[in-house]
């Protein structure tokens, strides 16, 4: 009786360490695949932030035509002399349409490390919290200027549609050099009013559009930088060197 009892335990004893080893088997390849999806995803990330960077810089060089351009304009309009020709006046204003062009953040990847729980598997907490900070806070309030910027644009060219009006169309003669939706324009028709030089909302206009993209661009070196840091963390996560 003892020997069947004995038997009976061993075989129950048996029976519990293959459960608990299956389960715990389970648990490991569990684990290990949730590593490797981590570690997929945040390769993907750091392909994402190189790509954003790049269209970050294409941005800035558009910006850049804008701010140089609202520069040259308010300057000649506070000039009591030197006047620019009118053509250039024209093509200069032209140039303004890029206030508007915004920054979009690839956001796909972000997405996919919070559904899949990728997120808490990261073992640098600084590059977990990094991360948090840029897409669910430092790029929210980036995106909050564009309506402004977007808003601004529209009603200021229509409000100065009296004193100056600029119709452009595609300049086939030049290859676009950019991914940009922005076309390389060639100034077809500009008529600028005699009450040009003496209207306020003119110099008013320029001043603003200098305000808002030169803090624009502010916050689009702040993001730049703050990817740059987490490219470093991504970099030290996965090994690379």
């Amino acid at each position: 009786m003892n020997v069947k009892l004995k038997n009976h335990f061993r075989e129950g004893l048996f029976i519990f360490i293959s459960i608990l080893g299956a389960f715990a088997l389970e648990s490991y390849r569990e684990s290990l695949l949730q590593v490797r999806l981590k570690d997929k995803l945040l390769n993907q990330l750091l392909i994402t932030l190189n790509e954003d960077i790049k269209h970050m810089s294409e941005v800035n060089a558009k910006l850049d035509i804008t701010l140089a351009s609202a520069a040259i304009l308010m300057q000649d309009h506070l000039s009591d002399n030197n006047k620019l020709n009118q053509e250039v006046l024209a093509k200069k204003f032209s140039d303004m349409r890029f206030m508007n062009l915004s920054f979009f953040p690839q956001q796909g990847v972000y997405n996919q490390l919070l559904a899949s729980n990728s997120l808490e598997n990261i073992e640098n907490p600084e590059l977990k919290k990094e991360i948090v900070y840029v897409y669910e806070n430092l790029l929210k309030r980036i995106q909050a200027g564009d309506p402004i910027l977007d808003e601004m644009r529209w009603k200021s060219f229509a409000n100065l549609s009296t004193e100056i009006i600029v119709i452009t169309t595609n300049d086939t003669k030049k290859t676009q050099q950019s991914n940009l939706p922005f076309a390389e324009l060639k100034v077809d028709y500009f008529n600028i009013s005699d009450s040009y030089y003496e209207s306020e909302e003119v110099l008013n206009f320029y001043n603003q559009v200098i305000l808002f993209i030169s803090e624009y661009q502010k916050g689009l070196q702040n993001v730049e930088r703050e990817f740059q840091e987490i490219i470093a963390l991504l970099e030290q996560e996965l090994n690379i060197y």
